[in-house]
């Protein structure tokens, strides 16, 4: 087997272990009207002004999937929107007080499946596989 092989082994393991976090979490999530994708976007809305551009860009989702994601949160009365004062095509994004009890459990069920997941690994693997994340991470933003 050479570098390549291993390195496609290796790639596929991970987006199998990937897959199948994001269908235990979602499976989990559905109870509380998220999704691992809804959970980010509210997640993310929390860090101060956003717009569904900022939202498309950073999940990398087409436009008309953000609007139909933020349509279905501010049915569910997570998020409010608000037309921008000094630009009428621009609307922000603001989570509310559901929104963030939501979030809240998001997050400890999404903690308990990680902390669940990653059980197997000690201190030392986790800190090299951070390291590894970081690093791929970094080349592809070069």
């Amino acid at each position: 087997m050479d570098k390549s092989t291993d390195i496609s082994v290796m790639v596929e393991s991970l987006s199998r272990i990937y897959h199948r976090l994001r269908k235990e979490v979602n499976s989990q999530l559905v109870n509380e009207g998220l999704s691992m994708s809804k959970m980010k976007i509210l997640h993310l809305i929390t860090t101060g002004k956003t717009s569904a551009t900022d939202i498309k860009n950073y999940m990398g989702f087409s436009s008309r999937t953000v609007v139909t994601v933020l349509d279905a949160l501010e049915k569910e009365e997570m998020l409010q929107r608000h037309q921008s004062p000094t630009d009428r095509r621009v609307k922000y994004v603001y989570i509310t007080d559901k929104g963030r009890e939501k979030l809240r459990i998001a997050e400890k069920i999404h903690k308990v499946i990680l902390d669940r997941m990653f059980s197997s690994l000690s201190k030392i693997q986790l800190e090299k596989f951070s390291d590894i994340c970081n690093a791929l991470e970094a080349q592809q933003k070069e």
